[in-house]
């Protein structure tokens, strides 16, 4: 049954009900959407609570036994690979008097063993205890609570809705698009963690659009077509330019079996986008030099494959190029403040020291991300201003935003532009 709404819930959603009226189409939010408890409530309960989060990497969890917990909208959660090879995810909780079972970030069992009372459950989440005769309760009806769990060709999303959203397109897409990656055969080279002073949605705004890269961004832009393609698209004179070196990218991909790529960065569905984009004539894969920083990964014969884009709303995107990925995990901790986990991934056989090392493989994003860290911290003061008031969009730089904002309001409020215009 569920529980009945507290009137300081039900005033909570009044008031975010009134803050989504003052929304203006094409626009940022208005700033109490970036500072309030009340919507940082709403966004935990309507999006973090509801959709399909990334959880980790596959190759984390290699071997039947393997578990990693994460945290998803305050609950702890264990994802494991069970005595079958298959990936389950369960609530961190004993069903006796709810102690928290894995107290650590990783390890491995062949049971999961609560530390309160050893209450004992399988790999299948089932109490092993016969509570039967002490307890007076059918044990069938103590398995842990489970959360539902899709393996995406090595990248674990969680739901722990009981009837999630339907996550069926973006998981084909991606399990065929990211497959030669082989990340079920990668490992973490390096994990990183970043405490961002700002709200989750800035956050993920400005992973939507490269408006800022060429003031913010100068490495990083030397490898992708982010900013040319924005430049052709004001300049006709450069469009034949761009559409020359992204149709020879593309016979390259045709010839190796990959999808092919485009210069595009809109989203393929309405909450995910996994698309191959070239890299700038020159780079192979995405380094500060262009140069290979490890060796190949998956299926790879040849470096210069592209880089993969995959995005998900509301909390992960990650780059993989021939010889590495780079990943960015969101957990939203308070209207100002996400920890945002940073993995970088090699092919599980590569050796540090010899196939690669940190100080070539973590360059070019660890500069990136920190310049995108100081970007959002610095918009969070601004919005945080009693003088605040968003400003237009840019049609042609910043849609992917107005695209993201949609998604949210659609998602928390059942806001669509329809629904806008019949006010």
């Amino acid at each position: 049954m569920p529980t009945p709404m507290s009137p300081s819930a039900t005033a909570r959603d009044a008031y975010f009900d009134a803050l989504v009226r003052e929304y203006q189409p094409n626009r940022p939010l208005p700033g109490a959407f970036y500072t309030s408890a009340d919507v940082f409530a709403v966004d935990v309960e309507r999006i973090f609570r509801r959709w399909w989060m990334f959880a980790g990497h596959a190759c984390a969890i290699p071997k039947p036994g393997d578990w990693f917990t994460c945290t998803i909208a305050g609950d702890s959660i264990i994802v494991l690979r069970d005595q079958h090879g298959d990936i389950r995810a369960f609530f961190n909780t004993c069903r006796h008097r709810g102690s928290r079972i894995c107290g650590t970030e990783t390890g491995h069992a062949t049971h999961l063993v609560c530390p309160y009372h050893r209450w004992t459950y399988d790999l299948s989440g089932r109490l092993m205890a016969n509570t039967a005769a002490e307890f007076g309760v059918d044990p069938a009806g103590l398995s842990l609570h489970p959360a539902h769990v899709r393996n995406a060709a090595g990248l674990i999303f969680v739901s722990l809705a009981e009837q999630p959203p339907s996550f069926d397109e973006a998981f084909a897409t991606i399990s065929r698009k990211l497959a030669p990656h082989g990340m079920e055969r990668a490992k973490a080279a390096h994990i990183v963690e970043y405490r961002v002073k700002a709200n989750w949605k800035i956050v993920f705004e400005n992973n939507r659009e490269c408006y800022h890269c060429p003031a913010n961004h100068k490495e990083y832009i030397r490898s992708t077509y982010d900013v040319a393609r924005d430049e052709a698209r004001l300049d006709p004179r450069r469009q034949a330019e761009i559409e020359a070196i992204t149709e020879r990218a593309n016979a390259r991909f045709r010839a190796l079996g990959l999808d092919e790529g485009d210069v595009s960065s809109n989203m393929t569905g309405a909450f995910y986008r996994c698309h191959r984009t070239p890299l700038m004539e020159g780079f192979v894969t995405q380094s500060l030099d262009g140069k290979p920083v490890s060796s190949l990964m998956g299926d790879f014969k040849q470096h210069d494959v592209g880089t993969l884009r995959i995005t998900v709303f509301p909390n992960f995107w990650q780059h993989s190029n021939s010889d590495h990925a780079v990943a960015a995990r969101l957990t939203p901790l308070a209207p100002d403040l996400t920890l945002v986990r940073g993995i970088w991934l090699v092919d599980k056989d590569a050796v540090e020291g010899k196939d690669y090392t940190l100080e070539t493989l973590l360059p070019l994003w660890s500069t990136t991300n920190e310049q995108d860290w100081t970007i959002c911290e610095n918009q969070q003061l601004g919005v945080s201003s009693s003088r605040y008031r968003p400003g237009p969009y840019s049609k042609l730089r910043e849609p992917n935003v107005a695209h993201f904002l949609e998604w949210y309001l659609r998602e928390t409020a059942g806001w669509t532009p329809a629904s806008r215009a019949a006010e």
